[in-house]
């Protein structure tokens, strides 16, 4: 008999490394087609426009994001220790990337004088901007105005915000209790199917890049987080596997497949992760360089295509891979992870910062505060 995705779920233990590993590879490898292959000879064969290798990938992360973070708010002592966690998964690295993008990089590939480029408002502002999250579009000046895809500079980091927005909404249900226990968890995420339902077959919202967008990611991430929550539940099989794949093959073309498919690779994805085991869990011992790899892809391509504007496709994805690689190996070994094992002494100071603004704002109104509990207590 199957087991449960509880019964399978031992710590760190997983493939879930690897699985984000491919899905930043096919971001990858789609942008390199998309950034130099300008018609259907070009993509030598694989039409990448229409297989969207790339968007699958990032709903992959989204999916596996779902599930892990809906992991994390149930299981941190208290809100603010989930959004510090949070905060020092996306934020330093990005920050980090940004400042060499706009630092190192881009003095470096520049068509203007270092003189112009520093005296420029638009370096200068690129990073708190960008790192922040409020664009990803901003342009640095003379920088990649010669490529097909002129003056972009990191244009995957368009949905870190939509990711970034899907943790504010799991604190929210997890802060008015709508995660706790079997009956409220089904209430919210029949909520979120409704909402998903009615904005997709019953209104136009659609059309709408963000909202579609939004829609798209939000229903990814809360079909992971719904395995989580009902881990204790659902059974992962080969045959389960099996059954929503075809269920999604034969919804192709129909106004359900978009949600088939997530469902059944919501299913997949997570029987993937922790159902094969022996030699391939080894993979997950080298690090989680699946974020470097996704937010520093872009900007090495653009140098590469500068560098070579009559570069093909392939050559461009295998001579740029082991670059990206090795940066985002260094982006792990000493910025992410660094700043993940100081979450703990992070979430304290944090928590000791709020109860003293706290108890200084009860003491100026008056109040007596409660003792128990830090801010952001569940």
């Amino acid at each position: 008999m199957a087991n449960t995705i509880a019964a399978l779920l031992h710590g760190r233990d997983n493939n879930f490394n690897l699985i984000r590993f491919i899905a930043a590879s096919a971001v990858l490898l789609d942008h390199s087609f998309y950034l130099v292959a300008r018609d259907i000879a070009a993509r030598s064969s694989i039409d990448f426009a229409e297989l969207e290798i790339g968007r699958l990938g990032v709903d992959v992360f989204f999916i596996v994001s779902g599930f892990l973070v809906t992991r994390s708010v149930m299981t941190q002592p208290t809100l603010v220790d989930y959004a510090v966690a949070r905060f020092l998964r996306l934020f330093p690295a990005l920050l980090v990337t940004t400042i060499c993008t706009a630092f190192l990089l881009g003095p470096l590939v520049t068509t203007e004088s270092w003189q112009d480029y520093f005296s420029d408002v638009r370096p200068w502002l690129y990073v708190p901007i960008t790192s922040s999250l409020i664009t990803h579009s901003l342009t640095l000046p003379g920088v990649f105005e010669t490529v097909p895809e002129a003056g972009v500079i990191n244009s995957p980091l368009w949905t870190l915000r939509y990711e970034a927005k899907c943790y504010v909404l799991l604190a929210i249900f997890a802060l008015f209790g709508m995660l706790a226990g079997k009956r409220r968890a089904a209430l919210t995420l029949a909520l979120i199917l409704a909402g998903y339902l009615v904005i997709t077959f019953a209104t136009p919202l659609r059309d709408i890049a963000a909202i579609d967008s939004a829609t798209r990611f939000t229903f990814g991430f809360f079909a992971g987080g719904a395995l989580y929550l009902f881990a204790d539940k659902i059974r992962l099989s080969l045959v389960g596997v099996f059954v929503l794949g075809a269920a999604a093959f034969a919804a192709y073309g129909t106004p359900v497949y978009e949600m088939a498919l997530r469902v059944a690779l919501a299913y997949g994805l997570i029987w993937f992760a922790l159902v094969p085991s022996g030699a391939i869990r080894r993979f997950n011992a080298i690090g989680d360089y699946s974020y470097g790899l996704y937010i520093l892809c872009f900007p090495i391509l653009q140098t590469f295509v500068m560098l070579d504007p009559r570069i093909a496709p392939w050559p461009l994805f295998f001579s740029s891979f082991p670059v990206v690689l090795a940066l985002a190996m260094l982006s792990w070994h000493f910025v992410e992870h660094p700043a993940l094992l100081r979450k703990a002494w992070a979430g304290d100071c944090v928590g000791s910062l709020l109860n003293g603004v706290r108890e200084r704002l009860a003491a100026s109104l008056g109040l007596s505060p409660k003792p128990q509990g830090s801010p952001g207590s569940r």
